[in-house]
């Protein structure tokens, strides 16, 4: 998250003598309003820093070009879908993506949003 987040005790788990204090949080929790707008901050600046170039006019799309190698990359909400024409890529992004975020690989589409 960009910026701090705190949090009221809550009743029943008050700290005697510091009822008044409060809780700052270390990362993003689900349920937050702020946490869809910061994830997709921050997987947007992971993208352009590795090269993916935004659609302008699809900003769920983004495509890595090298040569005759493409990697295409669609993102919906907290889900990946990538295709393209290298093996290899395919395995350099999934390896880079499962190491900076805690994510599973679902191997191979066979049904999303009802398709």
């Amino acid at each position: 998250m960009d910026k701090e987040i705190f949090m009221e005790q809550l009743e029943g788990f008050e700290v005697p003598g510091k009822e008044d204090y409060v809780y700052k949080l270390k990362k993003a929790l689900y349920g937050l309003k702020q946490v869809p707008r910061a994830w997709y901050s921050r997987i947007d600046r992971y993208f352009h820093d590795h090269d993916l170039v935004k659609s302008l006019s699809k900003p769920y799309l983004y495509i890595f070009q090298s040569g005759q190698d493409i990697l295409i990359v669609v993102l919906y909400v907290d889900d990946l879908i990538y295709t393209g024409n290298n093996a290899e890529l395919f395995q350099r992004f999934k390896s880079h993506m499962i190491a900076e975020f805690e994510m599973i690989d679902l191997r191979e589409l066979h049904y999303f949003l009802g398709i």
